[in-house]
């Protein structure tokens, strides 16, 4: 997974998980990890990571996006935050 998956798995989670990877990710200073499965794997252990998701696979997408009604769900969201 690159950094732009994990960075757009991350857009997906809710605040409370949003805040959870935050504080794990500032204590990366001291962590260092010797490869990407690695770091996974001490995400998964700190339960701030179920499954590995990648949406875009050799540029094309693995699943059709869900077509809603009405305005952007983005709006809605920050609608809701505020």
């Amino acid at each position: 997974m690159s950094v732009k998956e994990v960075l757009e798995a991350v857009r997906t989670l809710s605040p409370k998980e949003r805040a959870q990877v935050r504080a794990l990710l500032d204590t990366l200073p001291s962590i260092r990890f010797s490869s990407e499965e690695e770091a996974q794997a001490r995400l998964r252990e700190a339960g701030l990571l179920d499954e590995t998701r990648s949406f875009v696979v050799n540029g094309q997408m693995r699943h059709t996006p869900v077509e809603i009604k009405g305005k952007p769900l983005s709006e809605t969201i920050i609608e809701e935050q505020r």
